[in-house]
């Protein structure tokens, strides 16, 4: 095995890290959602949720395709994720 193949199989279990962090969070945040009762909160776990897994599955292709990933999606996934949550806390606020 080359220190290409390597890397490649460093970076799958990377993706596969921050595929389990941001299920973990997304389960969390439903979790707590359930238990206030909160709807719109709840919508922002399960986003999370989809969103994740959509993203690992994009990216674990690529690198198992060895091409470069060029999809924009990806690159806003994580922006997506900080406009929810501060959507989230702005509604939790004002309510």
């Amino acid at each position: 095995m080359n220190s290409n193949e390597l890397a490649i199989q460093r970076t799958k279990l990377s993706n596969q890290r921050t595929y389990l962090a941001y299920m973990r969070t997304g389960f969390a945040v439903a979790g707590i959602a359930g238990l206030f009762k909160k709807w719109w909160i709840a919508f922002f776990g399960v986003f999370m949720i989809f969103a994740s897994t959509l993203q690992y599955f994009i990216i674990n292709d690529h690198l198992t395709k060895n091409t470069p990933i060029n999809n924009k999606l990806i690159d806003m996934i994580p922006f997506m994720y900080v406009l929810l949550g501060l959507g989230v806390l702005y509604l939790q606020m004002n309510k």
